[in-house]
């Protein structure tokens, strides 16, 4: 028609009512409003509502409304959506084949279930936990207390050769390298690359910590033998976890510490997940649960 919005789909309009978001957006919300009053009262300046916009999860980059007037009245539009959004349904097609990579966050050997955008996912079922193997263990060339580990977490490259990732941990003087090669190991693989000293690590492996005598004793969780690297660990009681394709986002990082924060060893050593109700719900593999070698009711991370 050459107007752009006699053009628009009228049944793509979708609000939202009695939505929630963390405090910092109302405070954020309340500090914009006040500063577009200032500067319409000095007038030596405009500021615009849109110039405030968040990525709020799953759903794509928000701007302040002009119909905001408080923080109990708050509205955002949605001003662009996520790129993971535009094929939604596409389970077998060739972006399925794309996600199973190393910068997607997934492994090799299973479809990436598809969510609905407005269902809200719990934050234990948004962080990859995967089966994995350590193949190899070195010192850090720049730090004692750290090891740089080869592990196999079950990606492949696009000709279907395996692709290992470099995992950079805390356990020199800890865990021996000895113990480390061949074990079946936990790993959060959806988690923003970090360089640490130098070298960039690609996962984070799991492990249960307690103070004995006054030192820290450290067991990484087991996996049973057989499980193949890159399967998804589920929570007991759940439905199937749906990783982020890479935890990054403000938003996702506080995601991840909260469920990293309630991961528990249970009295039989199994790793479990804290819910709000205090009731754990253990970590499971297709042969088993993932457990700790001697420690029990202590703390995983």
């Amino acid at each position: 028609s050459g107007d752009f919005l006699k053009d628009l789909n009228p049944n793509s309009l979708k609000v939202l009512h009695d939505a929630v978001v963390e405090p910092s957006v109302a405070q954020d919300v309340n500090a914009k409003l006040a500063s577009m009053k200032k500067a319409s009262e000095s007038g030596i300046s405009i500021e615009y509502h849109s110039s405030l916009a968040y990525q709020f999860e799953r759903n794509g980059f928000f701007a302040l409304d002009k119909a905001t007037s408080d923080e109990k009245n708050i509205v955002f539009n949605r001003v662009v959506t996520l790129r993971d959004n535009w094929n939604e349904g596409l389970v077998n097609g060739e972006n399925d084949q794309k996600n199973r990579s190393r910068g997607r966050g997934a492994a090799s050997g299973e479809n990436q279930p598809i969510e609905s955008k407005d269902e809200v996912i719990e934050d234990v079922l948004r962080v990859a936990f995967r089966a994995a193997t350590i193949l190899e263990v070195q010192p850090h060339p720049e730090a004692e207390t750290l090891l740089v580990c080869q592990v196999d977490c079950g990606d492949i490259t696009e000709d279907g050769q395996p692709e290992y990732r470099t995992v950079v941990s805390g356990l020199a003087g800890k865990i021996s390298i000895n113990e480390l090669v061949g074990k079946k190991v936990v790993a959060v693989t959806n988690l923003k690359p970090a360089k640490m000293r130098g070298i960039e690590s690609t996962a984070m492996l799991l492990a249960a910590s307690q103070e004995v005598n006054g030192n820290e004793k450290v067991e990484l969780l087991t996996v049973p033998d057989g499980v193949p690297n890159g399967e998804l660990l589920n929570i007991e009681g759940k439905r199937a976890s749906t990783p982020d394709t890479q935890m990054k986002s403000k938003g996702a990082l506080k995601a991840f510490e909260r469920a990293k924060s309630a991961l528990r060893a249970n009295e039989k050593g199994e790793a479990s997940w804290e819910d709000s109700d205090k009731k754990l719900w253990r970590l499971l593999t297709s042969g088993g649960p993932v457990k700790t070698q001697t420690l029990t009711n202590v703390s995983i991370g």
